[in-house]
């Protein structure tokens, strides 16, 4: 190869690592799977465990504890870089042999993989030993009948349907996504779920695939099922979902990955939300929807005066556990009552969203004597027999005994001691280098430096150009990704309001700043929603309901600046130093979402 042939060489592979250095940690994808979920005691499984989306360094995997029943060997990695569309896309590989040890069922736990400071997950997989011969299937999809869609006479086509287009607010509706093919594809279609604004979101993990006959013609389906549940009543939108796959038309080259990529996209659903109905509505009902039990129960029914003793409550069964409010403690005048925590854990039955929430309380009583906790209870509404129920725990009884120091209460434990860090060692400067006068050109560094001027340029046009295409193929991502500026100019507008002494400027950009980040980072249109219309939306997003009263209380004092008259009351700076506040809890839970 010639020097130049060199030089263009070397100049494509930086400018190669350059777009593909700048891949985000949000676009990896971490999978494991198996070649057979049944085998013999004389056979072997091979884990795969596969990294797409970054052509950074990512570390080996942290398999499960498997030792106890299988002996593991590595076999080996791989990786495989392609180049196209203006785009560097990567997977890595890691192989593993897996000898049974014993026959049983048996759980492959999640795989870890650390990238960028993130630690990603596999998901579970069930795998049986059996001893003897394993049965031997060609292929493990059944053949379904057809379930009435039309072809048209392609070979890949895509559809969306729900179970049902009338809804309760909190009742789940089943989105289901079905890809059906006919043909072989090089690679693995990319899948780009739809816009679900107005729902709640709970995926359902067990994807499905089997034949199904349309038009006359045989296709392998893979569908994909989601659990969404409205937030508020009137109509919500599924939006398109599409599907993005590469034919199998051509010859794989050096410089062709075969056919060209195709897109499909779904047509939008409405679904009708309605409000649970008012007739019947128990005094108590704060807005719970599903089928569950409750119970409540004390870790012992004996304690000292002074002594905590945790109570747990939990709600169980079908619905979304996530969105059920903390049921309402009675009355206690003779204990001291501590919120312990709250867990939560969700799963699905045949499509079903189902799960449990519990709730632990840490009682102290005051008094010694015998102690009564009077029943608790949970009203919720019932979608399936659309009528209101009540569930309640017994009673609970506690023997307080007396402690040896009636008249002393809990000791407080003192406060640790911080320790102030002593000063830093100054920095002791280093005598500068000699350098002989007349120095080759090509020697010095400013030299050097030149060289790299073309490829930054080149580089940084590359990543402009990948922003912009990211912002026009996603609808909202820019919205998304410019909030937190937004949100600072409106809060710099907001100070400069508290200097001038307009209180009412200070209110109104407050609001904007906190409503619209709501809005930017949901995609959705805040403006214009009632408080509670913005407090089941954020409810819906995880948000806790601390920062959701939080965040209506600034926004009711914003309101009350602005419209009410009652400006002079408002306390500016306080007001704004609680708009911050606000936005910091926003994003962390931003984050925390972006994470899931």
């Amino acid at each position: 190869m010639t020097r130049t042939g060199r030089a263009i060489a070397l100049t494509v592979l930086i400018v190669m690592l350059l777009g593909a250095g700048s891949a985000r940690a949000d676009d990896l994808t971490v999978r494991a799977r198996v070649d057979r979920t049944i085998a013999s005691l004389n056979d072997q499984v091979t884990l795969t465990i596969e990294v797409q989306g970054t052509m950074r360094q990512v570390g080996t995997p942290k398999l499960p504890p498997l030792d106890a029943d299988f002996s593991v060997y590595s076999a080996g990695s791989s990786t495989n870089m392609s180049w196209g569309s203006g785009a560097m896309s990567s997977s890595r590989t890691w192989t593993y042999r897996l000898i049974p040890k014993r026959a049983g069922s048996f759980t492959i736990g999640s795989a870890e993989v650390e990238f960028g400071g993130d630690v990603y997950s596999t998901e579970p997989i069930e795998i049986e030993i059996v001893e003897g011969e394993a049965p031997r299937t060609p292929s493990r999809r059944e053949e379904r009948p057809s379930s009435g869609v039309e072809s048209a006479g392609n070979d890949v086509f895509i559809t969306t349907s729900v179970d049902r287009k009338r809804a309760y607010v909190g009742e789940q509706v089943t989105l289901s996504f079905k890809f059906y093919r006919a043909v072989e594809l090089w690679e693995q279609p990319r899948y780009q779920a739809p816009e679900l604004t107005g729902f709640w979101v709970v995926d359902i993990p067990d994807h499905e695939e089997y034949y199904e006959t349309v038009d006359g013609i045989r296709y392998v389906v893979i569908e994909i099922k989601t659990a969404v549940f409205g937030t508020s009543a009137g109509t919500a939108t599924v939006g398109p979902a599409s599907l993005s796959y590469r034919e199998r038309t051509a010859p794989v080259t050096f410089f062709s990955r075969g056919g060209p990529v195709r897109t499909l996209s779904t047509e939008p659903i409405e679904i009708e939300v309605v409000q649970v109905p008012s007739e019947g509505r128990p005094a108590e009902f704060a807005g719970a929807v599903g089928d569950y039990s409750f119970a409540a129960t004390l870790e012992s029914g004996t304690v000292d005066q002074w002594k905590p003793v945790t109570l747990t409550m939990s709600v169980a069964g079908n619905g979304n556990v996530r969105t059920i409010p903390d049921p309402e403690l009675p009355d206690l005048p003779e204990f001291r009552i501590y919120e312990s925590g709250t867990s939560t854990d969700t799963s699905t039955n045949n499509g079903v969203v189902s799960g449990r929430k519990t709730y632990e309380y840490v009682l102290v009583p005051l008094t010694a004597g015998p102690k009564n906790i009077p029943s608790i209870s949970l009203s919720f509404f019932d979608p399936g027999r659309e009528t209101y129920r009540t569930v309640a725990s017994p009673d609970l009884s506690l023997a307080v005994l007396p402690a040896e120091e009636s008249n002393a209460g809990p000791e407080l434990p003192a406060r640790a001691a911080i320790a102030r860090l002593g000063r830093d060692i100054r920095y002791i400067h280093e005598p500068a280098t000699i350098r002989a006068a007349g120095a080759p050109v090509h020697a010095r560094p400013a030299y050097l430096l030149l060289q790299l001027i073309p490829l930054a340029a080149l580089a940084a046009a590359v990543g402009v150009r990948r922003r912009r295409d990211r912002f026009a193929g996603e609808e909202g991502l820019e919205r998304f990704v410019r909030a937190p500026a937004r949100a600072r100019r409106e809060l710099a507008a907001a100070r400069k309001g508290l200097a001038a002494g307009d209180a009412g400027a200070v209110c109104s950009s407050v609001s904007r700043a906190v409503v619209d980040f709501i809005g930017d980072r949901l995609k959705v249109g805040a403006r214009g929603m009632t408080l509670p219309e913005l407090a089941g939306l954020l409810r819906s997003v995880g948000a806790d309901e601390s920062t959701i009263e939080r965040v209506k209380s600034l926004l009711s004092h914003c309101d009350l600046g602005r419209f009410a008259g009652d400006s002079g009351t408002v306390e500016s700076e306080g007001l704004l130093r609680e708009a911050e506040e606000c936005l910091r809890e926003l994003e962390r839970l931003s984050a925390k979402r972006r994470r899931r």
